[in-house]
């Protein structure tokens, strides 16, 4: 009567040990292999991450080591195409000749010519007190009355041979420094009065003989404050032309 009382419970003991690691295999599953539940729907499809390998350190409690991110790997730079050697280019040949010169026409209507202007006559002021004296290396210099630039009759005749005696010097040029004083401030009235004095002086050259090309009248009008020659005055300087430079091989100055 007992036997059969034995085995029932025998039965539910070794029932009750086959539950026991049913029910400790679903405490310890793999949390990753439990169905998800599926994102909704959205524009762009996220990139799943990287499923990491099961470690007990995921049930212990542990934070996993931070794995490093992957790098992306650089696409290699396409190849250059290989360049083609350049073809044959014809240089163009040069001339024998240069080309002619190109000729203006002449104009279509008539220019007038105008001869040059010859010089203004000088006479001589009886009256005048002007004077004339000699320079060293071979100047001259005309005194003046202050605001006058007239010439008497032996001033007249000291520059005329004066100028004859230039005519035979070519290779000289003539520079006519004038200066005159007034009365008062003004400055401009004075440049006229010197600039009167050496054209009178230049005329009378011209007539002697000189070319207007070697002569270089400078009005400068009031002298300055440091000067101690007289201030109404014309003096007659003589340069010498610069010399020509010897030409070069080529021909051209050097």
């Amino acid at each position: 009567m007992h036997r059969p009382i034995f085995s029932s419970l025998s039965l539910a003991a070794f029932l009750a040990c086959l539950s026991l690691p049913a029910a400790q295999a679903q405490v310890t599953s793999n949390l990753d292999d439990l169905p998800q539940a599926k994102p909704a729907p959205s524009a762009k499809k996220p990139v799943p991450a990287p499923r990491t390998a099961h470690t007990p350190a995921a049930h212990d409690g542990t934070k996993p080591a931070a794995q490093k991110p992957a790098v992306a790997s650089t696409p290699a730079p396409a190849a250059t195409p290989a360049r083609s050697a350049p073809a044959h280019e014809t240089v163009p040949g040069v001339p024998p000749a240069p080309p002619p010169p190109v000729v203006l026409p002449p104009p279509f209507v008539p220019v007038q010519l105008h001869p040059p202007v010859p010089p203004a006559d000088v006479t001589a002021v009886a009256d005048a007190a002007s004077r004339t004296e000699s320079l060293p290396d071979g100047g001259l210099r005309v005194l003046f009355p202050s605001g006058s630039e007239a010439l008497n009759a032996d001033s007249l005749k000291t520059l005329q041979a004066y100028g004859a005696e230039l005519s035979h010097h070519p290779e000289e040029r003539v520079v006519l420094i004038a200066h005159a004083t007034l009365p008062g401030d003004d400055v401009s009235m004075p440049r006229r009065i010197a600039l009167a004095r050496a054209l009178a002086v230049r005329s009378l050259f011209i007539h002697a003989g000189v070319a207007t090309t070697r002569l270089y009248p400078r009005a400068l009008g009031r002298p300055d404050a440091g000067d101690s020659a007289p201030a109404d005055r014309l003096d007659v300087v003589i340069e010498t032309n610069p010399a020509d430079p010897s030409p070069s091989a080529n021909g051209l100055p050097k």
